[in-house]
């Protein structure tokens, strides 16, 4: 089928009672790009009520460009027409796994993958918010985990099949005769077709609670005083603080939710906000069903155009948990990569959203935003409140002064590395004794992760290094450069120099990446898999080997480990090498 001579139907992704959806090829695009097509059809055939939705149609349409091209986690709009009186919008194609497959496909998610999820989705709600735009239809199905850098991607906008709803009431007047949203995951609100910007955060919070515990909502008790959600008794392991969050989440009145997405991720993050968000905050976001007054944002960064920034905050969001006594967290417009090497200057950076540290600690901005007048010298007393024990994090550079490495902050932020920053050395003695700024691009909570951007931004900064920093000064600083590691298309270059077999976790292992390794290699290589994520070992010659790694952070011994931790391709990793060991050992048996 060729619909609007353009656009060739592949298959049917689904069916219901506002009409179908498609996966198609624009055959009209030299790159044949494959797209979702959504037919819409109103639910009643007369002139009048046709122009209505039509109108509707197209102010939600332009409404949803308008969404897509401002976030990376929201589907383009690539086109929309009408056809045979019925409505289609054509959608960017997201390849990747609703959170319901995948659920279905690896098990329970486990807390930090829960959290990585809501830490990246709570900005998009709050962008979409300030637009005066309540999604209403949040659930695991309209939430796609994309392949290509494991970011929650938010779909079905629920505006536009409200839109096809629309019939006159008995005073001759516009309405709308549908409610949209999904039963279980909406609030009563909602179902009472009065919808606010805190019943979305209503259904993020069941999301949650759907991938902690996979059981639908309706699986789940309620209390019949408050008519909350029972849920704590299906998981196990997983903080208060989560918990706390997810409940005030999902209570029953939208006064008792969190007043914003903005709030609730400062909730989720002890109240600091590490990880500057890809759209605008609302500063003051309503509370309330009637309709908010505008709020002039300034436009949001494009964030389609930098694939490096994809993957850094897919990697920063992994893990991130930002303190320090200076934290620069500005949202910056986006420009062209420039040269990392040295100091850059920049100026008219505008100021987005307010960093969320203490008053003393702040930069001080001009009322333009477009320079730094002053920023405060750091305590030489740390805070233990807002400095974390440890963290890793990628060096860019250091500086004797915070005006210079603040200017290097800016330069990183404006070349796509919004989460670039600086702390005083002193606050971690295991790094240096020295009293310098350390510029860096970005926080994490585990090595990996900041390998994985080492391997891209080493490509820049040469002299790029991850390190482990600690307030404890006996802990060794574990630095690892750029020049130490391969690029990703070579890793077996890096377990050669330095056997760091994290590559095991991004891409599955071949037979060449395993000949003429001996039997006690091939070992460390599986189990480095569990190691990485806390396992403990009971023989004795692996226990001393990951022990004596720095990274090596023991926290599940070998019968309480949990297998959901594992990835998909560290689950087909581990088989893998196993089976490969089975064939070493025969081998070596017939010799």
């Amino acid at each position: 089928m060729l619909l609007n001579n353009r656009y060739q139907v592949l298959k049917t992704l689904g069916s219901g009672g506002f009409g179908e959806t498609f996966l198609a090829e624009d055959t009209q695009m030299p790159s044949h790009r494959c797209c979702v097509i959504k037919q819409l059809k109103p639910i009643q055939n007369n002139p009048q009520i046709y122009q209505l939705v039509q109108e509707r149609f197209q102010r939600e349409a332009a409404i949803l460009e308008d969404l897509g091209g401002s976030s990376d986690q929201i589907p383009t709009l690539y086109a929309y027409f009408q056809l045979d009186s019925q409505f289609y919008l054509v959608q960017e194609w997201i390849e990747g796994d609703t959170l319901t497959s995948k659920l279905k496909e690896q098990g329970l998610f486990s807390e930090g993958a829960v959290r990585d999820i809501l830490v990246n989705l709570l900005p998009v709600l709050e962008y979409v918010h300030s637009r005066q735009i309540v999604h209403r239809d949040i659930k695991p199905d309209n939430i796609i985990l994309r392949h290509r850098d494991r970011k929650p991607v938010l779909i079905d906008f629920g505006a536009v099949r409200e839109s096809m709803g629309t019939v006159l009431n008995s005073h001759g007047s516009p309405t709308s005769s549908i409610v949209i949203g999904t039963p279980g995951y909406m609030p009563s609100e909602q179902a009472a077709g009065r919808p606010v910007y805190s019943s979305d955060l209503y259904s993020l919070g069941v999301t949650a609670i759907y991938l902690l515990t996979g059981r639908q909502p309706q699986e789940l008790e309620t209390d019949p005083r408050t008519g909350e959600i029972i849920w704590h008794n299906h998981v196990m392991d997983v903080s208060p603080t989560l918990k706390s969050v997810i409940d005030q989440a999902i209570q029953y009145h939208p006064r008792d939710r969190f007043a914003s997405a903005k709030e609730m991720l400062d909730a989720l993050q002890g109240g600091v906000s590490p990880i500057p968000p890809t759209v605008p905050f609302l500063t003051q976001p309503p509370t309330s069903s009637p309709p908010p007054p505008t709020i002039n944002l300034d436009t949001p960064p494009n964030h389609k155009s930098n694939s490096r920034n994809s993957i850094l905050m897919a990697s920063a969001i992994a893990g991130g948990f930002i303190g320090a006594s200076v934290i620069i967290g500005l949202t910056l417009t986006k420009s062209s990569q420039p040269s990392l090497d040295k100091p850059l200057v920049t100026s008219q950076i505008p100021q987005t959203s307010k960093p969320q540290v203490a008053e003393e600690n702040k930069a001080s901005l001009s009322p333009s935003g477009s320079s730094i007048n002053k920023i405060p010298q750091p305590q030489k007393e740390s805070n233990p409140t807002t400095v974390p024990s440890s963290f890793y994090f990628l060096a860019d550079s250091a500086y004797s002064n915070s005006q210079t490495a603040a200017k290097q902050v800016q330069a990183l932020q404006t070349a796509g590395y919004p989460q670039a920053g600086m702390f005083w050395i002193p606050e971690y003695p295991n790094l240096s004794g020295q009293e310098l700024f350390e510029v860096y691009v970005a926080k994490f909570s585990d090595r990996n992760s900041c390998i994985n951007l080492l391997k891209t931004y080493g490509q820049d900064n040469s002299q790029a290094y991850c390190a482990f920093a600690s307030q404890d000064a006996n802990t060794s600083a574990d630095r690892l450069y750029f020049k130490d590691i391969s690029t990703p298309s070579t890793p077996s270059v890096a377990t050669t120099t330095v056997k760091d077999y994290a590559w095991l976790s991004e891409r599955l292992v071949t037979d060449s990446d395993l000949d003429a390794k001996d039997g006690f290699e091939l070992d460390i290589m599986r189990n480095s898999i569990f190691a990485r994520h806390g396992r403990r070992f009971d023989t004795p010659g692996l226990q001393k080997y990951f022990d004596s790694q720095p990274w090596y952070r023991p926290r599940y011994s070998p019968k309480e480990f949990p297998a959901n931790l594992l990835s998909e391709i560290e689950r087909q990793n581990v088989e893998y090498i196993a089976k490969y060991q089975d064939r070493y050992r025969r081998r070596h048996f017939k010799k």
